[in-house]
């Protein structure tokens, strides 16, 4: 029977951390492993430009400080009213940030755009760094138009966050893009760890050792002038906890390692990671293209729709929701101690099991359970 942590009160009870709205599915990408399935067309059913306002004003409203709102898609350039919509985000007060796809669209004046518009950073993708990011972007020629679209966002004031997903093509050179981003002054790395979902293939999908020996790497990388963060992958704080604790590093997160340091020198800091983060409905909240609400963008189960349900109704009321927040969890992960600051994905323990509130089979104490 999964039980909740002891004494867990999550600070994410009234309010979300941040708001993604897929503002559209249409994207000029055909990314294999793409959340979105995205495609060249925008789907029937699309939040118009009222009802995209009116979404903005419900997020408005929650509990001051606003949530950040983050404009994803797809990509958010495919609609031609993406400017006004930023503009009226702008203009209610809200803090916002953007996830362009790395097509022609990109240019230095819709980069300009965004800036003027008020968007304070955008996240651009860079998976390895030679021609592997292109075969996984699908379209030849993207990691280069990536980097300068990088550059050219920087130039115009914005700050500029590198996501990257890890999987089987990616593994050994995630070293190579931290190395990457120290060199052009990027400061801000998201590491995705993959959830088999859309496009993404379960031959992709690294082992549970394998995925924490990443989350140990990730450690040493933040000692880096890196703000290193995850999605999917809470288990970086164990790992963080376990390591002060004096947990020896496996094979592979040590040869990782041990090629960052050959690329960047040695690191100027201790290991820089938060105790405390974020789960997909305890912190996240993620609106659909067509308005419907989910815990985040990997778990695809519905909770409501913005066209006939109050957003903050849906956060703070929906069972499933608070059940994460109150870690309310099965299996391994509802008997672990680390799970008030873990609480494994719940993307992926949906994905393998059907059941959200399962233990993510990720983690290599929950896949030993």
């Amino acid at each position: 029977m999964p039980t909740s942590a002891e004494g867990h009160i999550s600070p994410f009870g009234r309010r979300p951390m941040l708001v993604f709205w897929e503002t559209t599915k249409a994207c000029l990408l055909a990314c294999r492993h793409c959340r979105a399935t995205a495609q060249r067309e925008p789907l029937p059913g699309e939040l118009d430009t009222a009802e995209g306002e009116a979404l903005l004003r419900e997020i408005r409203a929650f509990d001051a400080p606003p949530p950040v709102v983050i404009f994803t898609g797809g990509d958010l350039l495919m609609r031609p009213d993406i400017d006004h919509l930023l503009r009226y985000a702008r203009d209610l007060g809200l803090h916002t940030a953007a996830a362009p796809a790395a097509t022609p669209l990109l240019t230095r004046e819709a980069l300009k755009r965004l800036a003027d518009a008020g968007v304070h950073s955008i996240s651009l993708s860079l998976d390895a760094p030679d021609e592997t990011h292109d075969a996984i972007r699908g379209v030849s020629g993207t990691f280069q138009r990536t980097l300068e679209a990088a550059r050219e966002a920087l130039s115009v004031g914005l700050q500029v966050q590198v996501n990257t997903v890890v999987m089987r093509s990616t593994l050994e050179t995630l070293p190579d893009i931290a190395a990457l981003m120290l060199r052009e002054g990027i400061p801000v790395w998201e590491v995705f760890y993959l959830i088999v979902t859309g496009r993404a293939l379960l031959d992709d999908a690294l082992s549970p050792k394998e995925q924490y020996g990443v989350a140990q790497f990730l450690l040493q990388a933040s000692r880096y002038d890196l703000l290193v963060r995850t999605v999917e992958a809470p288990f970086l704080r164990r790992a963080l906890l376990e390591e002060e604790r004096g947990e020896e590093a496996t094979p592979l997160a040590q040869r990782l390692t041990d090629r960052l340091g050959q690329l960047a020198g040695d690191p100027p800091h201790g290991v820089r990671i938060g105790r405390r983060g974020t789960l997909d409905g305890d912190g996240i909240i993620f609106v659909g293209y067509d308005g419907t609400v989910f815990p985040g963008g990997f778990l695809p189960v519905a909770l409501g729709n913005v066209r006939t349900d109050s957003l903050s109704s849906v956060y703070r009321e929906h069972s499933l929701l608070q059940a994460i927040r109150a870690r309310a969890l099965g299996g391994a992960c509802g008997t672990c101690e680390y799970r008030a600051v873990c609480g494994g994905s719940r993307a992926r323990a949906y994905a393998a099991t059907g059941d959200a509130l399962a233990s993510d089979p990720a983690c290599p104490y929950a896949a030993a359970d």
